[in-house]
């Protein structure tokens, strides 16, 4: 992402001057009209279809950020058999689900989040998505939610595409354009391979069976907590992706099973990093599923790129309220302010 932004500013100074040609299929001067990209592979600008809300927030003395994200699961949300089998085969003639969409069809919802949260968390924007089958490795295939939260803009991820196969789709492994080779390019370090910078310890992508989404990137997971049974998956994990050599979302995964039913639960985790470049990267995490209210409140903890007065000058004035949260003392700039993640 860092030789791509590079680029685009060389781009920037060349197209001042008179060039006889230049390609119009460059993924660097595409990027230079932002505005004009088509950012519909993403998925629907919008998490109003999980009453979603956020704030972030950062402590003064420790200077760590929180980010709380509220939610809800959608009503037509209908969790499909576990371990790809009866409707969440991997076919694609299984009909579709309880919301008109076919089993394995991407359901993404995103939102772009404000500069000030960027500076603060390393962290550009956030996509959630309901997997009715969950996805591979085989302990995660059971219905599922994702929160992805995406260091690069949504522009980049659009030109993120591939030559796909399999149902659902992934990439091929054998790519012929560079775009989709960069699916397959990942941050190994040269002088000690085992180790994939600005991931968790044991991290790597699927030994046998790499999977490239696109627009999302190579999954990566520790092959040391994953079982094929996906009966064994209770509490909420989390994984992260790469293309082109860097990492590019950080994603928890929450069973649908976790966050149904009449009982209401608790979860948490840390994370930590080797050869760690990107110093935002979350450290912990926890999460609360209230069964009476049926509401989901989502805690992610890390080191904040800015605090003080500097983070609270930047929400005031970047943060634009969208409803008012009764309980926040009708704040929407201030440390209480509470948004609803719509575009």
């Amino acid at each position: 992402m860092t030789k791509l932004l590079q680029w685009c500013s060389i781009i920037a100074a060349l197209a001042s001057l008179s060039c006889p040609t230049f390609s119009l299929d460059s993924i660097n001067l595409d990027l230079e009209v932002l505005e004009e990209i088509d950012l519909s592979p993403l998925g629907t600008p919008d998490l109003s279809r999980f009453e979603a809300m956020y704030n972030v927030s950062v402590d003064p003395t420790t200077c760590q950020y929180e980010i709380k994200l509220s939610w809800k699961k959608h009503a037509e949300d209908t969790p499909g058999e576990p371990m790809f089998q009866g409707s969440c085969a991997p076919e694609d003639n299984t009909g579709n689900a309880g919301d008109g969409l076919p089993w394995h069809e991407q359901r993404r919802h995103w939102v772009q989040f404000p500069r000030y949260v960027f500076d603060a968390t390393g962290f550009d924007h956030l996509s959630m998505s309901f997997l009715p089958c969950g996805r591979n490795p085989g302990l995660y295939k059971q219905a599922r939610y994702d929160l992805n939260f995406f260091t690069v803009i949504p522009q980049y991820r659009t030109f993120m595409r591939c030559e796909t196969f399999k149902t659902p789709k992934i990439c091929q492994y054998n790519q012929t354009e560079f775009i989709g080779r960069g699916f397959f390019s990942i941050p190994r370090l040269v002088r000690d391979p085992n180790f994939l910078a600005n991931m968790p310890n044991r991290f790597q992508p699927d030994p046998e069976h790499p999977e490239g989404f696109e627009h999302e990137g190579l999954t990566h997971y520790d092959p040391t907590r994953v079982t094929d049974n996906p009966d064994e998956w209770v509490l909420p994990d989390f994984l992260m992706s790469t293309y082109d050599g860097d990492v590019i979302s950080w994603r928890l995964m929450f069973p649908y099973n976790f966050i149904s039913g009449d009982a209401s639960s608790v979860a948490g985790g840390d994370s930590w990093y080797v050869y760690q470049t990107m110093p935002r990267l979350p450290t912990q995490w926890n999460m609360t599923y209230d069964a009476n209210s049926q509401q989901i409140d989502v805690y992610v903890y890390g080191p904040a790129g800015m605090c003080g007065q500097s983070f609270d000058a930047a929400k005031a004035e970047q943060e634009i309220p969208i409803f008012e949260d009764p309980l926040a003392g009708g704040g929407g700039a201030g440390d209480n302010g509470i948004n609803r993640l719509r575009a």
